[in-house]
């Protein structure tokens, strides 16, 4: 009945892989961890497999976590994309997880089922896919987007993972094995109980603050669209009024021009004409594009820009359908703007630079330049970093947005001009 031990050992290591993978980010393509995954942790088992039939449960307990847990954790830290807390509190939270399915299994098996391998065989294979379907469609998604948002304090929720590792390990196998220490089993199971009511908390805790930044994204964007609209009304207010203005003169102007061409003076009747035409054309509004948050937006800002004596350089072609939000493409270019506007503040009149161009074939893409003094900083992500800016909503919405959004950002600066690029 060992070959039951057996399978039920590999079992839990592939699924402890399994799970690890449900909520783990690589920094490669899929296919691509895939492969080293199984070229590195194939023969990391098999070894483990050769040590645990050697020595035993016992001996092997002992011995996991050298022979195991750090090397699959170094392996899994070179393909991680987030090299920080984020990716230890995962690894750990995973294998403890995995660790006292283990332990538990283990010891009904010795107390239910001492002659076979039964239970321990029967518990393992049931367990860990439900395990797996409850974190691939309830806590993956969560997760997830926890990770993506919120990169502090996780330094801290990993080192209670490691501590609830080194505990279990160490009641379970030091000095003897637990089911030669009957009087400490009550305490491994208040720890078995404690540490999943702990991850509980942990993962509860970091939605709300999920929760509590995406409300205020919700409220910038908010914010945003008031802003654009207002500025837009506040435009066809005063073109409205130059209008009326127009409309009342109109009359006058029409007599005018009926008496130059009774009396045949047609060159200043020409002109006349032409001051009429210039008249109208400051009645009108510019439109930029037919989306109509996008419009109010860059209407709002472009204005904004002219205002502070930016030379602006423009071009639209924005597709019928946008293969992102409008709003939140609109809070975007609203940032972008902001930032840029901001910077060339800074620049003498003459090296006030502004290019904001839109294309939508063969995707849509946009590019955003301004002048700029000084030096930037960018973060291990390549993601513009200012200490002191508290103007738009910063670079980490947009790059939000476009890792939301499957699309694709670059930050980059030559010691005068700044690019942003996003494409969908």
């Amino acid at each position: 009945m060992a070959i039951l031990r057996d399978i039920s050992l590999l079992w839990s290591l592939v699924h402890a892989l399994v799970l690890f993978f449900f909520l783990f980010e690589s920094r490669y393509p899929r296919r691509k961890t895939l492969i080293i995954t199984v070229a590195t942790m194939v023969p990391l088992g098999i070894v483990n497999m050769i040590l645990f039939a050697l020595f035993g449960i016992d001996g092997y307990g002992t011995l996991m976590l050298l022979t195991l847990s750090l090397p699959s954790c170094l392996i899994f830290w070179v393909l991680a994309k987030h090299r920080d807390g984020r990716f230890f509190f995962t690894f750990c939270m995973v294998d403890t997880i995995v660790l006292e399915i283990i332990y538990i299994t283990n010891l009904l098996n010795h107390y239910l089922t001492p002659d076979s391998y039964l239970v321990m065989f029967i518990v393992r294979m049931v367990i860990y896919p439900l395990i797996e379907l409850w974190a691939y469609k309830q806590l993956r998604p969560i997760f997830l987007g926890v990770q993506k948002h919120i990169k502090k304090g996780w330094g801290v929720f990993a080192v209670i993972g490691a501590l609830f590792y080194l505990a279990i390990t160490l009641l379970m196998t030091y000095p003897t094995s637990i089911v030669e220490r009957p009087e400490n089993i009550p305490v491994l199971i208040i720890l078995f109980f404690l540490m999943p009511v702990i991850y509980i908390h942990i993962i509860v805790t970091l939605r709300r603050q999920q929760n509590a930044y995406e409300a205020e994204e919700q409220e910038e964007l908010l914010q945003v669209q008031i802003s654009s609209f207002t500025s837009r009304m506040a435009e066809l207010v005063a073109a409205d009024e130059k209008f009326r203005v127009e409309r009342h003169n109109f009359r006058h102007k029409l007599k005018t021009i009926a008496g130059l061409i009774k009396k045949e003076q047609y060159e200043e009747c020409l002109k006349l004409l032409s001051e009429f035409e210039e008249a109208l054309d400051r009645t009108k509004v510019k439109h930029y594009c037919q989306h109509a948050v996008l419009d109010a937006t860059l209407s709002s800002y472009l204005a904004k820009a002219q205002a502070k004596n930016i030379s602006v350089d423009m071009g639209f072609a924005f597709p019928d359908e946008l293969p992102v939000n409008e709003a939140e493409l609109a809070v975007a270019i609203a940032n972008a703007l902001e930032n840029a506007i901001h910077a060339c503040e800074a620049l003498e009149p003459e090296r006030r630079f502004l290019e904001i161009k839109a294309i939508s074939q063969p995707r849509f893409m946009m590019r955003i330049v301004n002048h700029y003094d000084g030096e930037i900083e960018f973060d291990e992500n390549d993601i513009p970093v200012n200490h002191h800016h508290d103007h738009g909503f910063g670079t980490r919405f947009i790059a939000a947005f476009c890792e939301k959004n499957n699309g694709y950002y670059q930050f980059t600066a030559d010691g005068e001009r700044f690019t942003l690029m996003i494409n969908f």
